[in-house]
């Protein structure tokens, strides 16, 4: 079919032929990129012109789709108000003419404003994002911040702040001092960076699809979150948790990852774990993420089980299989102990 011939191309793009063209001025226009005529001007005006062609295309495909949704609609709507007409007309099949009449009426409606909407495909989402990721890495390596991740629940805003550390025997700032981007405090071992994460928009999106409140224990917290990466957001083929209260850690074993990697700072699957966590148990969670052999990752999540002290978190020899080591230090370390 050529995309030249007005007529075959409505009818192409009717019968939802619409991907070849699409994909065939696309073949031509990237053909055209690369194809050395000689004459620089004319090259770059085939080029243009082949581009709004492509764009013509697209916005013919959209204007024919919305229209086959909206006739569609019209003809449930129709068939839904004949339903219920029949069933005044004709008394002895009134029951089953009423629900063909009430199901017509509500395909209708789901199908008007319930339309399928336009979706991002996944590697533009996951460069854009590894940008911001990048970027953000970036920072705290050049300000020789340390490896740990920990997410500071904000009770007055609703929020969680990703804070990292400048020393290992760190001490967390109070809610104020995170809401800045560098944290400086009087208390040198307070300071660091602290980020907006990466998994607090999507929690925003967890939190108004939940038919219930939010945990706030660690296996409601797990289940919910694990439920929420695979049947929600779509962001992993599979998650299973493993949680022990007493020891305050939580460990989400995730296959089949489809958003990020296991090196991305702040990669989202942990980032939202990690915000759930922090958020239904309001407390402070320190992060770990590690890949293995068997699967694409494990993000391993502790908290402080009582006590005031402070912690610093190190990936144990089997951190492959999600498991960390815990070391304690009071706030009497010593302040020059850094990195």
């Amino acid at each position: 079919m050529s995309a030249d011939d007005p007529d075959r191309l409505d009818e192409g793009l009717a019968n939802g032929e619409t991907h070849a063209v699409v994909s065939a001025a696309t073949e031509r226009d990237g053909d055209a990129g690369r194809t050395d005529t000689g004459d620089p001007d004319a090259d770059r005006a085939e080029l243009a012109g082949l581009r709004r062609e492509n764009v013509r295309l697209r916005q013919r495909y959209e204007a024919l789709r919305e229209g086959q949704y909206r006739r569609t609609a019209v003809a449930l709507a129709a068939l839904g108000v004949a339903g219920l007409l029949g069933g005044a007309l004709f008394p002895p099949v009134r029951e089953t003419l009423v629900v063909l009449g009430a199901i017509g009426l509500f395909a209708a409606a789901v199908t008007r404003y319930l339309s399928p909407e336009r979706f991002i495909p996944v590697g533009v989402g996951a460069s854009v994002f590894g940008a911001h990721a990048g970027n953000h890495a970036a920072v705290v390596d050049e300000l020789g911040l340390q490896d740990a991740t920990v997410y500071v629940p904000d009770a007055d805003r609703d929020s969680v702040r990703l804070f990292v550390p400048e020393h290992r025997a760190y001490a967390l700032p109070d809610a104020e001092a995170l809401r800045d981007t560098f944290v400086v405090t009087d208390d040198e071992l307070a300071r660091g960076v602290a980020f907006d994460p990466s998994g607090g928009g999507l929690f925003d999106e967890f939190e108004r699809s939940l038919d219930g409140p939010l945990g706030d224990g660690p296996e409601t917290l797990a289940r919910q979150a694990t439920d929420a990466l695979v049947e929600l957001f779509e962001l992993a083929g599979a998650a299973t948790a493993e949680t022990d209260a007493a020891d305050g850690r939580l460990t989400v074993r995730v296959e089949d990852c489809r958003f990020a990697a296991a090196e991305t700072f702040d990669t989202p699957v942990a980032s939202f774990v990690a915000v759930v966590v922090a958020r239904g148990l309001d407390a402070p969670v320190v992060t770990e993420v590690a890949a293995g052999e068997e699967m694409d990752f494990a993000v391993t999540c502790r908290w402080e089980v009582g006590g005031d002290e402070e912690t610093e978190t190190e990936p144990s020899a089997d951190a492959a299989d999600g498991t960390t080591e815990t070391r304690r230090e009071t706030e009497n370390a010593d302040p020059d102990e850094r990195r």
